[in-house]
């Protein structure tokens, strides 16, 4: 992924010193627009501000949407912005959700990107970034990439590793994970790094997880992006801009509130009023968190808070601590109490009638998700038993992760341990796994798969062998 990504770099910067001239593109709607390269044809949805002038650059606002319905996400965010001169595109294709995907995904929000460059003039010290799922995944992989990005907002996913920490340093970056998001603690884990890094990082949370949240809501996020970055740059904006932009962002707190996001609207208060500060009267925030955290509403959801989060975080204490001592130790006499913690948070997370149970549920199985995935992707050479034990696991969450059996089994040759091999072999078919050529290109299992056990069985199951 190293090389592939330091080859992007120099595409992004040679594209965008070059602009396609007599391009007929509609304004003040959102359009689609389809691009051709030598391997790929892809499309996408471009909205052109009302107020586009050819000759003077405007901001530009690139949305990924894990399902690709640019159209509808491109609106979204067209609402979001309140009538400012952005240019906004999103995707019109899907992207897969596989971390072995990121490399695909990006590839293709680059190609997305190069065209836009080359069609609109965009100022380059004004070009924001969003994503959901794993559009978040490729945004995230971008911003590692596109020097001077002006701020970043990710929606319930997020892709990080240690190699690129320099240039993380140097982001402006906003994240909304939902409060019964999978993601969530790897969301958590992220972003306390980034505020590390600048204080102006930050994490909300909101109850739809999964889904972009509500334009107003996007609308406040996005100024808070803009402000961040006019600091950065010594950006003047008017005396008017800033009073509209607090007007829209009085009624996007109002809207949380009345969506009943009271935790996230007095959070959210809190850093606006930080960014106001001597640009506009404050008083109307300043009422409006005082008389929010004055309500019984907001006093109930801060004190289930509190309790259930003490809860919570004795048994992610307990979760952490077990799952990385059995990983490391590849203590497999455990794994039939991981099967039973599995399930019954598998259980709990289709339970209803208790939401927080449901919540915390989600939580913990995405927590053991994303921790075996880091452990995998970190060591995918040697340690044969604990990457044996790693992917029981991911079986364990997902019955229907076809990858962590042929990883079992593969692994399993190299260890010498046929039985296993065996085993998830047949586990591997009860599942439904058709792919007969596939079972015979594992790799490391040239020895295995001419064994007459493998080979019985394939065919008592799909009805053939080949040896």
């Amino acid at each position: 992924m190293r090389k592939f990504l330091s080859l992007v770099i120099v595409s992004i910067l040679f594209s965008s010193l070059s602009f396609a001239q007599n391009q007929t593109l509609t304004k003040g709607m959102v359009s689609e627009i389809e691009v051709t390269t030598d391997s790929t044809s892809l499309n996408y949805s471009i909205y052109i501000p009302q107020n586009f002038i050819a000759t003077k650059p405007v901001k530009g606002l690139f949305i990924f949407d894990p399902n690709g319905d640019g159209m509808r996400a491109s609106r979204l965010f067209v609402s979001a912005i309140a009538g400012e001169d952005y240019v906004v595109v999103s995707n019109n294709f899907k992207m897969s959700n596989n971390l072995d995907s990121l490399d695909y995904n990006a590839n293709n929000a680059i190609t997305i990107m190069r065209d836009v460059f080359a069609k609109v003039a965009l100022e380059p010290s004004q070009i924001y970034i969003a994503g959901l799922g794993a559009g978040a995944k490729a945004t995230s992989a971008l911003s590692y990439l596109l020097k001077n990005t002006a701020g970043i907002l990710l929606v319930d996913d997020v892709y990080f590793a240690d190699q690129y920490i320099a240039q993380a340093r140097k982001n402006n970056v906003i994240g909304v994970v939902g409060k019964s998001s999978p993601n969530y603690y790897q969301m958590a884990d992220y972003f306390r790094m980034m505020k590390s890094f600048n204080s102006s990082n930050e994490l909300y949370t909101y109850s739809n997880s999964g889904e972009w949240p509500g334009a107003s809501f996007i609308g406040v996020l996005l100024n808070r992006l803009n402000h961040i970055q006019a600091d950065n740059i010594n950006l003047k904006i008017s005396d008017t801009l800033w009073e509209k932009r607090y007007q829209n962002d009085l009624n996007g707190l109002k809207s949380l509130v009345l969506n009943k996001e009271y935790l996230t609207a007095y959070d959210l208060s809190l850093d606006l009023k930080r960014d106001y500060r001597r640009k506009v009267d404050l008083d109307a925030i300043k009422n409006f968190y005082k008389s929010l955290r004055n309500t019984e509403s907001y006093k109930t959801a801060k004190r289930l808070d509190r309790s259930g989060n003490l809860e919570e975080l004795l048994l992610l204490d307990d979760i952490e601590y077990f799952l990385e001592s059995d990983i490391v130790a590849a203590n497999f006499e455990n794994l039939g109490y991981w099967d039973s913690r599995i399930n019954e948070f598998k259980n709990a997370s289709n339970d209803s009638d208790k939401p927080n149970e449901q919540k915390v549920a989600k939580r913990m199985l995405g927590y053991i998700d994303y921790t075996v995935e880091d452990f995998l992707t970190l060591n995918k050479v040697s340690l044969l038993a604990q990457r044996i034990f790693g992917n029981v696991l991911m079986t364990m969450l997902d019955s229907k992760d076809y990858q962590a059996y042929l990883n079992i089994i593969s692994l399993s040759a190299q260890d010498n341990d046929d039985n296993t091999a065996y085993f998830y072999l047949e586990e591997l078919l009860k599942q439904g796994f058709a792919d007969y050529d596939a079972l015979y290109e594992i790799p490391q299992t040239t020895t295995l798969k001419i064994k007459p056990v493998y080979n019985q069985l394939i065919k008592s199951y799909l009805g053939k062998a080949k040896f």
